[in-house]
């Protein structure tokens, strides 16, 4: 049997890495503008993404349900809001329709007088 990696499908793989990791850069560092703009409250353009941040309040999780089996759902509890926990910011982006053209303007506010 004469099957062979060929140098096409090996070169593909590499240069695939790379451009994945270049990207993924490239988008770590505009999503942390975006947050930072976001956190400044900056306003954002008409159009049709919108962005927010998403804000998640985490605890290290695994603990808990080894302390409930043992020691009881109360003191668990109280553990839970004695442990300090810390907040994950995120920028969520919705997709939304476009605003027709007509609906852009003052025109609208002038027809409601």
């Amino acid at each position: 049997m004469d099957i062979q990696i060929t140098q096409q499908e090996l070169g593909e793989i590499f240069y695939l890495r790379r451009e994945i990791k270049q990207k993924s850069e490239r988008l770590e560092e505009v999503t942390s503008n975006v947050r930072a703009m976001l956190i400044g409250g900056i306003p954002i353009e008409p159009g049709t993404f919108d962005a927010y941040l998403g804000f998640l309040r985490v605890r290290t999780p695994p603990w808990k349900q080894i302390v409930i089996d043992n020691l009881g759902i109360e003191f668990a509890e109280k553990c839970r809001k004695e442990t300090s926990s810390h907040t994950i910011c995120e920028v969520r982006i919705e997709e939304h329709a476009m605003f027709p053209s007509w609906n852009e303007g003052s025109d609208d506010d002038e027809r409601k007088q």
